[in-house]
């Protein structure tokens, strides 16, 4: 049976976990595996997660939401000024930009923002690249997430309804849909220069028609089983 330390020691090893959804997966461990009321009939998984997490229904929905599986673009590695190398000098020029525009990935489908000023040399600089921008969205292919799955990864359960309902409850993943690569993050295709998530024997948390009900005791499932 898989020990509650052997549960923590996995989370807190997992590089991309964030706090929020760490908190969620050592709870729901605890609630599962180690906690004295878990044979407690009247208590489902749930009800029972969020008293120990001392969260209200709305925190406990934020934070299915929160690992919805998704690409989420870095807005913040956007253009801080012209992206061309300066002749002379080992730096990019800097100045600020006239040109903007987005190129995707055709292995992965990650989006890459491009900004040029208006120098002619800057702008020359620019023309392979927007020739090549030109048209990679539609031939790029759906983009493998890089947020999220990670509670699919330590707990086999109808996670694929559970952000569902939590993007009609959060606005943050209004009109969330469900990633074709799968919605655990080891399934994920790897992408050069990211850390992939290990595979994790899942924890299986009985539910019946869409809610956690009484458990009997928890079951593993093999990460090759789910």
């Amino acid at each position: 049976m898989l020990r509650y330390d052997q549960l923590a020691s996995r989370v807190y090893s997992e590089r991309r976990m964030p706090e929020g959804t760490r908190d969620l997966i050592l709870a729901l461990g605890w609630v599962t595996l180690r906690d004295p009321r878990r044979h407690d009939p009247t208590v489902t998984t749930w009800q029972r997660t969020r008293e120990v997490l001392n969260a209200d229904n709305k925190r406990m929905w934020q934070l299915v939401a929160a690992d919805a599986p998704r690409y989420e673009p870095d807005w913040e590695s956007g253009p801080h000024g012209c992206r061309a190398p300066m002749v002379r000098v080992d730096r990019l020029c800097g100045k600020s930009t006239s040109l903007g525009f987005a190129e995707f990935d055709p292995l992965t489908g990650w989006l890459t923002h491009w900004g040029f000023c208006s120098r002619p040399r800057c702008r020359e600089y620019a023309k392979p690249i927007l020739e090549r921008a030109e048209g990679s969205k539609s031939r790029a292919p759906e983009a493998i997430p890089n947020t999220g799955g990670l509670l699919p990864l330590f707990f086999a359960w109808n996670w694929e309804a559970k952000y569902h309902k939590a993007a009609e409850l959060i606005h943050t993943i209004h009109g969330w849909v469900p990633p074709s690569y799968g919605l655990s993050a080891d399934e994920w295709p790897e992408v050069p220069g990211q850390e992939k998530p290990k595979a994790f024997p899942k924890l299986r948390l009985v539910a019946s028609d869409g809610e956690v009900i009484a458990r009997q005791g928890p079951t593993l499932v093999g990460a090759d089983r789910v």
